[in-house]
């Protein structure tokens, strides 16, 4: 399944020559290597004078406690109460963004604003984009950033974790879901509007329930990366893992945190293993999209999927439950008065001390710290996805790359790598490196390249082989064979799922700003920690911006890679 897709646009394009792709192409890659060698220029070329040699004594304490946690009775009963925590935080954010994506997607949906046939109207095409805007606000800000404006509100109540995850997921998830429904054939569309249907119904029943599979995949990939936030959000003050993992880091107490962590891989691979099954049953059990009406029959088809759906929707109660969550809050005269405080103090935004020329160069760092974190993430993960493949899709099998012992071990650092909560790794790189933008540069790369590396690892396990064997059966070699068939048939979607990332990893530079490392997230944390709300308004404003930038730039470049 395709983690992010390109909306179409809602004008008709011509349709560029293979001489004007190539040249567009080449343009961009032109443009990202400068960024990367300006990144690094602006990070600091010179390691050396970068680093602090008495930090690596406390990283190596810290993963010597790997083989050692604390086991004690009290602090496991500890443990399994704040996973318990954060698994509920993450699947009740989980339901509320399927939810938020069931009712934005075919708001967003082009289906709904332009006719079966001919061109939308001017008024349609601009309340499409409204739509659009108005989901892309908070698809651009971290959870991080909702979490923080939310405690201010609420206080330490789990709606805090529920709606920080919920509401930017779900902004995210409407976005797929209309590009799912905008994939869907319109057959059944076009028999029920014959019909006398409206428009909006037409959709609701003859389109939705044929997208509602995929959703379903990608509701449980949105799952396990809900983990991963409920996890950080944890550390910013929310509750569960990630709280205690703050508390035991302050005191450096790295056995106590190695049993957190553990517990945090364990559920995070667990989530990743249901996850990835669904989706693969999923595309092997039912025909796609195209296939049309029976395509909405595949769940039926599978009784893997069903208990999955089935069992999603069971524990949510069970989570509401465990949380004890009470909507009363959101309308209770106290949350009126402090959100309208909180709307008076922030508004209007201002840049505070230092200026724009500040406030730029926090908004440089954040574009470089990205830049570079996700250039090393890339490079590392493309690297071992072949490693980390389950099933080797690469002619000559086996005999090429090492058996599943190396796979297991490929998967298992991928899985530490982005189970660990990005704070917790920018926390030990500011043991190594001085304050600067490599802190956060290493702790983002470190995160990325667990996600990539495993999201990299799904394409090749899904490549089709037989460009391979057939070289290979004509007489060529086997790297002649990898070198024409397999690069080729995956560099595009390695390129395409790191232009996804990079959109994302400008969002996660406020998860490390948290903690020390430079740019508009360490500018946000300075300025919460002051109650500064204009400066924060508008430093959110530029992080949207940039989000907003690179998503921009990332679907250009996607769109020359077809």
């Amino acid at each position: 399944m395709t983690i992010e897709t390109v909306a179409p646009t809602d004008t008709p394009t011509r349709t560029p020559t293979p001489t004007s792709t190539g040249r567009r192409r080449r343009g961009w890659a032109a443009i990202i290597v400068v960024l990367v060698i300006w990144s690094t220029q602006r990070a600091g070329v010179n390691l050396p004078d970068l680093i602090n040699p008495r930090g690596w004594g406390q990283v190596r304490s810290f993963f010597a406690a790997m083989v050692r946690p604390d086991l004690s009775p009290d602090f496991l009963r500890l443990t399994v109460e704040e996973t318990a925590v954060t698994l509920s935080y993450a699947l009740l954010g989980t339901a509320l963004s399927v939810a938020i994506g069931i009712l934005g997607g075919p708001l967003l949906s082009e289906r709904l604003w332009r006719p079966l046939a001919g061109e939308p109207t001017t008024r349609a095409r601009w309340g499409w984009r409204l739509a659009r805007f108005t989901f892309a606000v908070p698809r651009s800000m971290h959870e991080v950033v909702f979490g923080l404006i939310l405690l201010n509100i609420l206080g330490l109540d789990p709606l805090v974790a529920v709606l920080a995850i919920g509401v930017p997921f779900g902004a995210v998830t409407a976005k797929v879901f209309s590009e799912l429904i905008d994939e869907v054939p319109s057959d059944a569309e076009r028999a029920m509007r014959a019909a006398g249907a409206g428009r909006l119904t037409a959709m609701i029943f003859g389109v939705v329930p044929t997208a509602l599979g995929d959703l379903l995949s990608y509701a449980f990939y949105r799952f396990e990366c809900a983990i991963r936030s409920a996890a950080v959000l944890g550390i910013v003050g929310a509750g569960g893992l990630g709280f205690q993992l703050a508390l035991s880091f302050q005191s450096l107490r790295y056995d106590q945190m190695w049993t957190l962590l553990w517990a945090l891989i364990a559920v995070g691979g667990m989530a990743d293993w249901w996850s990835s099954s669904v989706r693969r049953r999923r595309s092997d059990s039912g025909p796609d999209l195209s296939a049309g009406e029976g395509a909405s029959h595949s769940l039926e088809r599978d009784p893997f999927l069903v208990a999955s759906a089935a069992g999603g929707a069971l524990m949510i109660p069970v989570a509401w439950w465990w949380l004890d969550l009470s909507l009363s809050s959101l309308w209770s005269p106290r949350t009126r008065r402090l959100g309208a405080e909180l709307a008076g103090d922030a508004w209007p935004p201002q840049v505070g001390p230092g200026g724009w020329r500040s406030l730029i160069a926090d908004a440089a760092d954040t574009v470089a710290l990205a830049m570079l974190a996700l250039a090393l993430a890339w490079t590392f993960a493309s690297a071992l996805a072949f490693l980390a493949a389950r099933r080797k899709r690469v002619p000559g099998g086996p005999a090429l790359l090492p058996g599943r012992t190396l796979s297991w071990l490929s998967r298992f650092v991928l899985l530490i790598a982005r189970s660990v909560p990005p704070p917790v790794w920018a926390l030990l790189a500011v043991f190594v490196f001085l304050p600067g933008l490599w802190p956060g540069v290493v702790a983002l790369a470190i995160y990325q390249f667990g996600v990539l590396g495993r999201l990299e690892g799904e394409v090749v396990e899904n490549l089709d082989d037989r460009p391979g064997r057939a070289l290979r059966a004509a007489g060529a070699s086997r790297s002649g064979a990898i070198a024409y068939a397999t690069l080729p048939a995956v560099s595009t979607r390695f390129v395409a799922l790191g232009l996804y990332r990079w959109e994302v990893t400008i969002r996660d530079t406020v998860i490390v700003g948290v903690v020390g490392a430079a740019g508009l997230g360490q500018r946000i944390s300075e300025q919460t920690s002051s109650f500064d709300y204009q400066g924060i308004l508008a430093s959110i404003a530029v992080l949207v911006v940039l989000t907003v930038a690179a998503d921009i730039a990332s679907a250009a470049i996607r769109r020359t890679l077809r």
